[in-house]
């Protein structure tokens, strides 16, 4: 597993996704229908699923602008297709990102417990080798 594109790829995603949602607030503070909750629940649910397009439009339109920054190697296709994946998850909001806060100390984990093994089997090998006196 190569951690340096991972930590590539999420510094990139963290980037876009505080960069479209500040996107999003400034639309927010200029359409007061989309900053002001509703008491009705039919009209507050079709300004939640209005703010959800609009940070998906964000995402995409950020990802989009920054395109020419984005790190080539990574694993994020260079046309149309990385730049829509990266704005589609640049919105995915606290949800992802916890999801990916879990992936990542999932690996790390998983990182350190294969190097334990390693040192397991050095110690072994070196305990073996002592023993038969060589």
């Amino acid at each position: 597993m190569d951690t340096t594109k991972l930590t590539t790829v999420i510094s990139l995603l963290i980037a876009l996704s505080i960069a479209s949602e500040r996107l999003v607030d400034i639309i927010k503070g200029l359409v007061p229908w989309l900053n002001q909750q509703r008491r009705k629940p039919a009209q507050e649910g079709w300004r939640k699923a209005a703010l959800q397009v609009l940070a998906v439009i964000a995402g995409i339109t950020t990802a989009w602008l920054s395109s020419a920054a984005i790190p080539k190697g990574v694993g994020i296709p260079d046309d149309w297709t990385g730049t829509l994946a990266l704005g589609l998850l640049a919105s995915g909001g606290s949800g992802f990102w916890n999801s990916i806060l879990t992936y990542v100390t999932k690996a790390k984990d998983l990182k350190a417990a294969e190097a334990e093994t390693r040192q397991i089997e050095v110690r072994a090998k070196r305990g073996t080798l002592s023993k038969s006196g060589h």
